[in-house]
């Protein structure tokens, strides 16, 4: 019995030891798991966006070209906030046509970069992809398709991680009512400053979960945050809390420079047609080449 005894002592100890390290070449893994969540997509992100500022540089000079530009040097080549010449055109404008290559800037393809996103207060350069899907966030902030493009009357809404692949927006909780956001894009320069919360959403302001400094948290569902209210806005949107999506936060800047009317854009289309067309719409284009 003292023999058999032993052997069952044994058998148990190997097992507890084989557990031990699984158990620890578990915990090995979800390290490193995590250490790639944090650290690895970030390296994904830039590479990524080192190449889109390469394809949003050629973009940006075929525009400046075509507008007959005195300047032609980019203004997105530094990495210091936007700055354009006095004597240069504030709005680039395609009345009644579209010039082939100012379209393909206005409108690029998938993969490609929107425009460029500068938020000083909280250290945030970076180019926009023109979608919010999973493929399109994995490298920088996104544009929902479907919101005006940045610049035009109506809500831009524009989403970003706030941990993994860069956290462009990690710090976005820390924006406050007069923090300037700047985007640069084939439309134009624009500069937006975000607003108080109770300002930007007025009677609605009853709807959101919490109200803190600049910004709100909502429900995941809550798209109406992205609506049209009547002006000229850029919405910011990112999950909350941090590592999790249980919520979202929310921050709405004002248009504060000159703002495009839709109707200036091409002549003889209907609201309905202008709204496609400045939200990305590409058969729109299309129908107009």
């Amino acid at each position: 019995m003292t023999d058999v005894g032993s052997a069952r002592r044994r058998s148990a100890g190997r097992t507890v030891v084989a557990l031990g390290v699984l158990c620890g070449i578990a915990a090995l893994g979800v390290v490193a798991y995590a250490a790639y969540e944090l650290w690895g997509t970030g390296a994904e992100e830039r590479a990524v966006q080192a190449e889109l500022r390469t394809s949003f540089d050629r973009a940006a000079s075929t525009v400046d070209e075509s507008a007959g530009s005195s300047d032609p040097a980019d203004p997105l080549a530094v990495a210091a906030p936007v700055e354009v010449p006095a004597d240069a055109p504030a709005i680039r404008r395609l009345p009644g046509g579209v010039d082939a290559a100012v379209a393909a800037a206005q409108f690029p393809a998938d993969g490609e970069a929107l425009a460029r996103l500068q938020i000083p207060a909280i250290g945030v350069d970076k180019f926009v992809m023109r979608d919010v899907d999973v493929a399109s966030l994995q490298v920088g902030p996104g544009h929902y398709v479907g919101t005006v493009r940045p610049g035009f009357e109506g809500n831009a809404a524009i989403a970003g991680h706030r941990t993994t692949y860069g956290a462009p927006f990690g710090r976005v909780d820390e924006l406050q009512p007069g923090d300037e956001v700047t985007v640069y894009s084939a439309d134009g320069l624009f500069t937006y400053v975000v607003l108080d919360p109770a300002e930007a959403f007025g009677d609605r302001l009853d709807d959101v979960n919490r109200v803190e400094g600049g910004h709100v948290v909502v429900d995941p569902d809550d798209t109406w945050v992205v609506a049209e209210y009547g002006d000229a806005r850029l919405t910011l949107t990112s999950c909350h809390p941090e590592f999790t999506s249980r919520d979202r936060i929310v921050v709405v800047a004002e248009l504060v420079s000159e703002v495009i009317p839709r109707a200036d854009i091409f002549a003889g289309l209907g609201e309905a047609e202008l709204l496609e067309l400045v939200s990305e719409d590409l058969s729109v284009v299309d129908a107009f080449s």
